[in-house]
């Protein structure tokens, strides 16, 4: 008698099924990636914050770097504006002018960044814990800083 040979059907893996899988997971990786990297930037001038403490803002442009001259302005708008004495520059936006006819904007950017630094390094009153942001712009008069501070008590 002759024995019939049983065949067992081998099933194949499909990857379909993780194809949704995949594609979910992926998304969440691009997500976390792109929440982590990007940067929060108060755009905050002249409004109450939540604790009901109230932000001024300051725009000033310098075509020197002078501490002194800085230290006095911030003086003065503090006692124009009656604000606490103890007031300090939470936030700086500081713009570099660059010239009309640079490809590029970087020597803005240095500028501002010069500036910062200086700032940091001469330990001008209420610049001690202030986030800075750089920029440049052609709009701004070549070799010239505008600073956008805004003050909080």
């Amino acid at each position: 008698m002759a024995r019939r040979r049983v065949e067992i059907e081998e099933r194949e893996d499909e990857a379909t099924e993780q194809g949704g899988w995949l594609f979910a997971d992926s998304f969440l990786a691009l997500m976390v990636i792109f929440l982590a990297t990007i940067s929060f930037v108060p755009d905050v001038k002249n409004v109450a914050d939540a604790t009901g403490q109230y932000s001024e803002s300051l725009s000033l442009a310098y075509s020197k770097y002078d501490p002194a001259v800085i230290e006095n302005d911030l003086n003065q708008f503090i006692s124009d504006k009656a604000l606490p004495g103890g007031s300090k520059v939470v936030f700086a936006r500081i713009i570099g002018g660059a010239p009309a006819s640079a490809q590029n904007e970087d020597n803005g950017y240095l500028l501002a960044l010069k500036y910062s630094i200086q700032l940091q390094r001469d330990e001008v009153n209420r610049f001690k814990d202030t986030r800075f942001d750089l920029s440049s712009s052609t709009m701004v008069e070549d070799k010239t800083v505008v600073m956008v501070l805004t003050f909080s008590p």
